[in-house]
């Protein structure tokens, strides 16, 4: 029987392993193909052109990462925008059928740590100062199963791949995403919450 000294010992062997997957999968670690180099010569070819994710990267990759998704995925934007692209319309995304998200439990991280702060979902995300707040407050859409809509690595091709675009599935601030097929604007599908609303 192990001690109580043992015992911690081990959990804290096990955490450094999870750690150590973690930083793996983030840094491309299951992909060492993927090095700047890669990325430079994947980002000079023209948006529309370019390889799908899986001529570079490793399946035992793809599924790590489109794992951290198996929980629902989700998207933030402004009230603003709520009102002019979502509010009444039938399905939720771009009008070449995608859509990026991030995974519901980073989020819940992002909101854990906020405690209603918008400039928190700002820095983490990558938006401008006042993005939210100047834009009517802050809506988060859960998707409830994002496997179901064609879950898959960007390409870069998609139209809201923008000038900041990384191959590998991460933002240039480290956020995971994928692209899914646009999601029908309905309760079945999505659950919608608005945050610090101003009007």
């Amino acid at each position: 029987m192990n001690t109580v000294k043992e015992e911690f010992s081990i959990i804290y062997e096990e955490l450094g392993q999870v750690e150590n997957e973690i930083d793996d999968v983030t840094k491309g670690g299951s992909n060492p193909d993927l090095d700047q180099e890669t990325i430079d010569k994947i980002l000079s070819i023209p948006k529309g052109e370019r390889p799908d994710p899986s001529t570079y990267l490793s399946q035992d990759y793809i599924d790590k990462h489109l794992s951290q998704f198996q929980d629902g995925g989700a998207y933030v934007m402004t009230r603003d925008q709520y009102d002019m692209f979502v509010d009444g319309k039938l399905n939720i995304g771009r009008e070449d059928n995608t859509l990026f998200i991030t995974s519901k439990g980073y989020l819940d991280a992002i909101e854990s740590s906020a405690n209603g702060d918008l400039s928190v979902f700002e820095e983490k995300l990558g938006f401008e100062e006042g993005h939210f707040q100047d834009g009517g407050g802050l809506v988060r859409i859960d998707i409830k199963n994002p496997s179901d809509f064609n879950m898959r690595i960007p390409s870069g091709n998609e139209a809201g791949a923008n000038e900041y675009f990384i191959p590998g599935g991460y933002t240039s601030g480290g956020t995971p995403e994928v692209v899914v097929n646009n999601i029908p604007n309905s309760d079945d599908f999505r659950i919608i919450r608005f945050m610090g609303e101003e009007k």
